[in-house]
């Protein structure tokens, strides 16, 4: 193919699957991480967190872990916005949307309080992107609430 007809042909548009939670929970962990060199996909410094979400009956709820990496631009800047909270203590809780999760196992060294033996012991957390923050209450007052977005209509026939 001569190069006209490269600059003429747009590249065909990636297609994706998307895996979506969405929920609500408390933040913390906020800190930049700085991947090893190869480390990351990309190598470069990104923002990551910790969200305790909840789940189950509203009078004693579960709790599910996620360690995530804030990938969208207005995420990243709220987030860090949240940094001198979450640090002083304060309840910092958000309704969020993240993607991609998959699990992530590790082990950790755990010392028995009888004995003093260290042990290693595996432990598996709940990795993602967090894209999405659309609320957040700092102390049980708001402090964010996302605009709400018009709906767009879907394409395509309902049968």
């Amino acid at each position: 193919m001569s190069d006209q007809a490269h600059s003429n042909t747009a590249a065909p548009e990636k297609e994706y699957f998307d895996l979506h939670t969405q929920g609500c929970g408390y933040l913390s962990r906020i800190r930049w991480v700085n991947p090893r060199n190869g480390g990351g996909r990309q190598g470069k410094p990104f923002l990551a967190c910790a969200i305790n979400a909840l789940h189950g009956d509203t009078t004693d709820p579960g709790y599910s872990y996620f360690d995530v990496r804030v990938t969208d631009d207005a995420c990243v800047d709220l987030v860090q916005s949240l940094q001198e909270d979450v640090d002083a203590g304060r309840k910092v809780f958000v309704a969020f949307k993240i993607g991609d999760i998959y699990p992530h196992s590790y082990t950790t060294e755990v010392k028995d309080k009888t004995s003093g033996q260290v042990t290693q012991e595996p432990r598996a957390i709940i990795k993602g992107r967090l894209f999405l923050v659309s609320h957040v209450k700092v102390d049980g007052e708001t402090k964010y609430e996302r605009p709400q977005q018009p709906i767009e209509p879907r394409s395509g026939t309902h049968g």
